[in-house]
């Protein structure tokens, strides 16, 4: 890893940023193991990678191919193969619509939502278990300052999500 010599024209603490980024980082892979476990224990064998494609086609609702895969920044091969797992564990259902033969549209079955209920149910209980060591004053005051920091870096974020692989 390079490490990049602070700028002159900021008033940045390298040691302070590299102490607060680690520290986001440790709490977002603890906040991210309560999902990991919670899908363990609720998605008979579904992957994290697979969650993400039924998270995000309830989201989108019934979708085509292409458009899951573009809205995952996955390659349609690899949506493609995904939506066959799902499809023979009868957590989506693919179908044509229309005239157009080669169009699939997908959509998700009524046991893959109560697959991503019972996981992000089990998700925010165990979020609220792990955040209640935490007064309500300082949630309050850690949700403004990622808020500020978010909207501060609009178009970074916005930037880097158009870039395969990054926030998918």
């Amino acid at each position: 890893m390079t490490v990049l010599a602070p700028s002159t024209t900021h008033s940045a603490r390298p040691l302070e940023v590299q102490a607060f980024v680690e520290a986001l980082d440790a709490a977002q892979v603890a906040l991210r193991a309560v999902g990991d476990q919670a899908l363990s224990e609720l998605g008979a064998g579904v992957t994290a990678t697979q969650f993400r494609l039924l998270d995000r086609l309830h989201r989108l609702g019934e979708s085509r191919l292409i458009d899951l895969a573009d809205a995952l920044s996955i390659a349609p091969s690899t949506a493609t193969r995904l939506c066959d797992t799902l499809a023979h564990r009868h957590l989506i259902v693919r179908h044509r619509r229309g005239r157009d033969r080669r169009e699939l549209q997908i959509r998700l079955t009524d046991a893959g939502i109560r697959l991503l209920r019972a996981v992000r149910e089990r998700t925010a209980s165990g979020w609220e278990h792990t955040l209640e060591q935490l007064s309500e004053d300082d949630l309050q005051h850690i949700s403004s300052m990622l808020a500020t920091l978010v909207a501060g870096n609009g178009s970074t974020i916005s930037r880097l999500k158009g870039k395969r692989g990054v926030f998918a």
